[in-house]
């Protein structure tokens, strides 16, 4: 019985031991103190079982004797062992150790305990069972002793007596021997009884986990027909392999593919009526029919057009992960676009001729990363603001490569540019047609750190420049500024052939530099700048003439203009309520003449994206103070558009002679009060002058009931006290659109814009005190789905008139008739007034677009009308 009770009990506790090394499904309480672990003073370090008994005494399993003992070579009792037994079973109760961790060699060691115990509790109960029948109680042997008294009384044999009351002492003793075993015997009994009552549950719990799992074998057994043999399963993944192996190749093998669009137009507007061509794309701007009569900007007659255009094909040839045999050149992608361009032959025909018209590659070499880009007709590049600035793209062929040298030194960013400006159109300084000029650059860019940026470039066309441009940010500090040095290729400047001092001293010369620092709440800067008007915007092609220093098409994004030398300094605050701005700014022409100096402040409170401020100008030229500006009506004078305060002031009216007021909102600002109202009232009093400007005006997008509403307002008032330039202007106006209704028939939306602007001004205007008005109307619907899919009809009708503008037949390309910091819709003051007008149609259907339009014109001043009539048809198809 020890020995089985020992192998349950070892097999049991060693079962719950291996499952504490799991995460218990119920964990005790984070709050829960760990119990309290006896010390065994018996158990010596090293001993082959003193780390499972460790794990015991850990679990509270064993607990040793009360002298702190183990005692391992001492026999297990049936009590410890019914003690070990009922602390496992209420560890297996509470979930501290799952039934399923019982082994099936620990089952059966519980069936041989039971058995065991079972047997050891039959002996004993028949060993009671006699003892209960042929036992004396104590009731006898009191009748006994009764009798035995009453004998010797009567009989007084007192040796008889004696004797017998030695014989009862005897039998008693043995009694009391007898009622200690019987209650040793039933304490026994009632221990196995227990130990057999828990071992009972204990099976019960492990033979329902048996037959659990006797029901998943039967499932799998029953299954085990549809099961693959293991040999199929191993073919099947080595095939599956070898496809996943075949599935990588093909995804890195080289790819190609073949793409383009076809485009055709046919088509003509001409005049049927009068003699005076005029403008249409003020009445199509906007609409869907922009750019189908005309070129989609109002800046000249659009009434002799001819769209005729046998066709135009492009296609392209797409293709990746090429690589080179050795691996060091990977292209990721590729593309090369082919075109009909159309070429003059030697006998003075045009003929077209498939050409390649532009290309792209990207990929690594040697792991570092490159992109290529190759274009027939413009190539558009940007080394830095005032040397080969040319995102407007160069007219002509060229190519454009990045490659980021990470094996090289400092790991630069190299970008090299190279090809030929053809151009015919566009004359040189003596009025021929520009020559062909080839152009050559490179520039390396480093990052000294994740903010900061140097670079250095060299650019050659007709000239040769250097330049070197920088970014630095340290902390609160932020440095950037730029210096180039270009001259005329000339053998006196040629440092190449010795003469280093002729370039230096006969080259044109540009430099500024800007040092920011932000504090936190405010933000100061400084600067100094020498730029050579020889920068100034070439009024002739750039780089084939020469005229331009920097070799540029583009000039907008240069920080200050040519012609100057100066600097400035500027302080604002960047975040709080308090809105603070300060600047101070002085220069001189290149050649050291005529000094301009002027300095602002500004003073206010922001919340949001609204700030309220007053503000003070004062500028002088040659120490005397002057207004600033004498286009007192110019919408420019509502902004800070100049380069004074460095972005960082942002004083209204910025280089004038002015004080007074500004609230704005920026409804495009991330912390708009109002989101999509931006508005201005600002009013600047020029006190050289005594000219007061007054302008309010607001813009606001808003959806309501599935329409789309885009009102505007402007007034703006201007006084003298001459009346010479006084002027007030007021312009209203709303665009109103709706989304197709999906579910009305056809699916209709229309749109219906509004605008009108009336400006009344003072004699000195050269106009006769006569009041200038311009009306602009747009009304349209289409039909998105018009009989059949993907088929849509369009019709549009647009008025537009302007009494006493500069222009009806020819609006002013750069006005913006919807823009509230405007006072035109398209034409300045003048002494025109007229109407144009037309209806327009527009049929679609997959990539084929049918449109058909009638205007006409009316000259109010000689009462002459004009009349063009014009189709065209277009197919754009991509494949």
């Amino acid at each position: 019985m020890k020995k089985s009770l020992f192998v349950l009990t070892a097999a049991l506790a060693f079962g719950v031991a291996a499952a504490q090394t799991a995460a218990p499904a119920n964990p005790a309480p984070a709050s829960a103190s760990a119990p309290q672990v006896p010390t065994l003073t018996d158990v010596p370090a090293g001993h082959w079982a003193k780390d499972a008994i460790d794990r015991l005494v850990s679990r509270g399993i064993i607990l040793g004797y009360p002298d702190g003992t183990y005692r391992g070579t001492q026999n297990l009792t049936r009590y410890e062992a019914a003690v070990i037994i009922a602390r496992l079973l209420d560890q297996i109760r509470t979930g501290e150790v799952s039934p399923s961790s019982i082994t099936p060699e620990d089952l059966t060691a519980l069936q041989n305990a039971i058995q065991e115990l079972a047997a050891d509790l039959t002996a004993l109960g028949v060993r009671v069972s006699d003892l209960e029948e042929n036992a004396v109680n104590r009731d006898d042997f009191a009748r006994l002793e009764a009798r035995v008294e009453e004998l010797a009384t009567t009989n007084g044999d007192a040796a008889a007596v004696a004797d017998l009351k030695g014989q009862i002492d005897e039998l008693t003793s043995r009694v009391d021997e007898l009622s200690s075993n019987y209650d040793a015997l039933r304490a026994d009994v009632d221990d196995n009884a227990s130990s057999i009552a828990a071992l009972n549950d204990l099976t019960v719990l492990l033979n329902q986990d048996i037959l659990n799992l006797q029901d998943r074998v039967s499932a799998v057994e029953s299954a085990q027909a549809d099961f693959v043999q293991r040999s199929d399963f191993d073919n099947l993944a080595g095939r599956v392999g070898a496809i996943d192996t075949r599935v990588t190749t093909l995804e890195n093998a080289p790819k190609f593919s073949i793409g383009g669009t076809l485009n055709a137009a046919y088509g003509r507007l001409a005049l049927v009526e009068g003699n005076q061509n005029f403008d249409v794309d003020r009445l199509t701007n906007g609409t869907f029919a922009a750019k189908a009569f005309g070129t989609g900007a109002v800046n000249g007659p659009d009434t002799s057009s001819d769209f005729n255009n046998a066709g135009s094909l492009t296609f392209g040839v797409r293709a990746s992960n090429l690589t080179t045999a050795s691996g060091a050149i990977v292209v990721n992608s590729a593309n090369l676009n082919f075109g009909l361009t159309d070429v003059t032959n030697t006998s003075g025909s045009v003929v077209p001729v498939l050409t390649l018209t532009d290309a792209t590659a990207n990929g690594t070499i040697g792991g570092q990363k490159f992109d290529v880009r190759y274009n027939f007709r413009s190539n558009a590049f940007k080394f830095s603001d005032y040397l080969f600035n040319n995102t407007a793209g160069v007219s002509g062929r060229g190519i454009v490569a990045n490659i980021q040298a990470t094996q090289l030194p400092l790991q630069p960013t190299i970008t090299v540019v190279t090809g030929a400006t053809t151009s015919p159109a566009l004359t040189g300084a003596s009025g021929t047609p520009a020559p062909s000029v080839n152009y050559f650059g490179v520039r390396g860019v480093v990052k000294p750190n994740a903010d900061s940026t140097v670079g250095l470039s060299y650019a050659q066309a007709s000239r040769t420049g250097f330049g070197v441009d920088y970014s630095l940010k340290y902390g609160v500090f932020t440095v950037k500024g730029e210096g180039v040095i270009s001259a005329v290729n000339a053998i006196e400047n040629n440092f190449l052939a010795g003469n280093a001092q002729g370039f230096f001293t006969n080259g044109n010369k540009a430099f500024y530099t800007d040092v920011t620092a932000d504090v936190g709440i405010v933000t100061f800067g400084v600067n100094y700048r020498t730029i050579d008007p020889a920068f100034a915007a070439a009024t002739s092609y750039p780089i084939a003439a020469g005229v331009n220093a920097g070799m540029s098409v583009s000039t907008g994004s240069r920080p200050y203009a040519p012609d100057q030398v100066g600097f400035g300094a500027a302080l604002g605050t960047a975040v709080g309520p308090i809105a603070l701005g300060a600047y101070a700014d002085s220069y001189t022409t290149y050649a050291g003449e005529d000094r301009t100096t002027g300095f602002g402040v500004k003073a206010g409170g922001k919340l949001g994206a609204l700030e309220l401020v007053g503000f003070y100008n004062r500028v002088t030229v040659n120490n005397n103070v002057v207004d600033g500006s004498s286009d007192y009506l110019s919408s420019d004078l509502d902004i800070n558009n100049n380069s004074a305060g460095m972005g960082i002031a942002n004083v209204p009216f910025a280089m004038t002679s002015s004080f007074g007021a500004q609230l704005s909102h920026d409804g495009q600002a991330t912390n708009a009060l109002v989101k999509n109202l931006d508005f201005t009232v600002a009013n600047a009093y020029f006190y050289t002058t005594r000219t007061n400007s007054f302008a309010a005006y607001a813009d606001y997008t808003a959806a309501v009931a599935g329409l789309t509403l885009e009102p505007l307002v402007r007034y703006h008032l201007v006084t003298s006290p001459n009346n010479d330039v006084a002027a007030n202007t007021f312009k209203y106006g709303v665009k109103i659109s709706t989304q197709p209704l999906a579910g009305v028939p056809f699916q209709p939306s229309a749109y219906f814009n509004i605008v009108n602007r009336i400006t009344n001004s003072g004699t000195g205007l050269g106009v006769n005190n006569a009041t200038t008005t311009e009306l602009l109307g747009q009304v349209g619907v289409s039909l998105n789905q018009f009989l059949a899919p993907n088929t849509t009809a369009r019709v549009g009708y647009s008025y537009y008139q302007g009494f006493n503008v500069d222009g009806v037949s020819i609006g002013n390309s750069s006005a913006a008739p919807f823009d509230a910091s405007d006072s035109r819709i398209y034409g300045s003051r003048g002494n025109q007034n007229g109407i144009v007008n037309g209806i327009f149609a527009q049929v679609g259907f997959y990539g084929l677009n049918a449109n058909y339009g009638v205007f006409r014109y009316t000259n109010l001043n000689t009462g002459t009308t004009n009349t063009a009539q014009g189709f065209k048809v277009n197919y754009t198809f991509n494949f």
